[in-house]
């Protein structure tokens, strides 16, 4: 039996806020809500026509995912999960989507989290790894880097970094899904989408900042909060939002500066959405467009 989208949408969002979003609220050990993370993204379907392949790299854990034995781009991935929850299994299955969709190889990495590992040890292991790689022989226009939530927030403060260093190691693009830029949480749609978001709680950031951050540091500092840095000179980059999310906003104003830096920024709102709901393209519509628009994306940039 079909069953109808909107039932369908319905009953999922029940389910994200009793089994994720009502425990992420509250004060539950971090090895719990990973746990029941990881156990959560058992429910989606892993693609089989991919090769995964387990890797070491700057001494941080990662996986390889290939849709073909040569591929002529890299996606580095950096998960999400308010800095102190996800891992190589809660993204697996969706970042094999991602490799399919675009036929280019996926880079995921187990960065440390918080509480055991505050800031700046996950900033430190992301750019170590992309420096790797260079030190390996890619190079940096064939590299698309790409995050979801906290990790989009990783991202973004790799490439602001990376820029002030030298221009020259700059990627050839940037993709920024369900972004968490802002840590100081002054963007207005924590609290009027603050009921309709059915992942992502504002405890959870509160939580995250809490362990991520350490004592008496300015949250607003750009390494922190990449939404307060300079945008002059970033590479084309891919906004994705849920029209739900709580963090739209974080999406919005990330735009809008990137606009006024004259940064080729390509913005996306999907309708009815919630917080990293590309995760769910096996069976909703606007996650399965999320994931194309992402292919057109990134072959566009593999054509320049």
């Amino acid at each position: 039996m079909k069953i109808d989208p909107a039932m369908k949408q319905y009953i999922t969002e029940m389910i994200l806020k009793t089994s994720f979003k009502m425990p992420s609220r509250l004060n539950l050990p971090p090895t719990a809500l990973r746990f029941a993370l990881e156990q959560l993204a058992k429910v989606f379907p892993q693609r089989k026509d991919v090769e995964i392949r387990a890797l070491k790299i700057a001494g941080v854990h990662a996986e390889e995912i290939k849709p073909q034995p040569q591929t002529t781009q890299m996606i580095f991935h950096i998960h999400g999960g308010a800095f102190f929850v996800g891992s190589l299994k809660t993204h697996r299955a969706f970042l094999s989507e991602m490799a399919v969709r675009t036929q280019m190889q996926v880079l995921h990495i187990d960065y440390p989290l918080a509480p055991e590992h505050a800031y700046p040890e996950a900033s430190d292991a992301v750019y170590d790894v992309y420096i790797n790689l260079l030190n390996q022989g890619i190079q940096p226009k064939d590299i698309i880097i790409s995050g979801d939530s906290c990790g989009a927030n990783l991202a973004l403060a790799l490439v602001l970094r990376l820029k002030d260093e030298d221009t020259a190691l700059i990627p050839s693009g940037l993709v920024l899904m369900s972004p968490f830029l802002d840590l100081t949480l002054t963007s207005e749609s924590l609290r009027y989408n603050q009921k309709h978001d059915a992942l992502l709680s504002v405890e959870a950031l509160e939580t995250g900042i809490e362990y991520y951050v350490p004592k008496n540091m300015d949250k607003s500092l750009t390494q922190l909060s990449p939404i307060f840095g300079d945008f002059k000179g970033l590479p084309p980059t891919l906004v994705q939002i849920g029209s739900k999310e709580i963090l739209l906003d974080d999406a919005a104003r990330f735009e809008e500066k990137a606009k006024q830096a004259h940064v080729h920024v390509t913005y996306k709102l999907y309708t009815g959405m919630w917080h990293n709901f590309q995760m769910f393209s096996p069976w909703f519509d606007e996650a399965k467009r999320s994931l194309a628009d992402l292919a057109e994306f990134a072959h566009k940039l593999d054509r320049t």
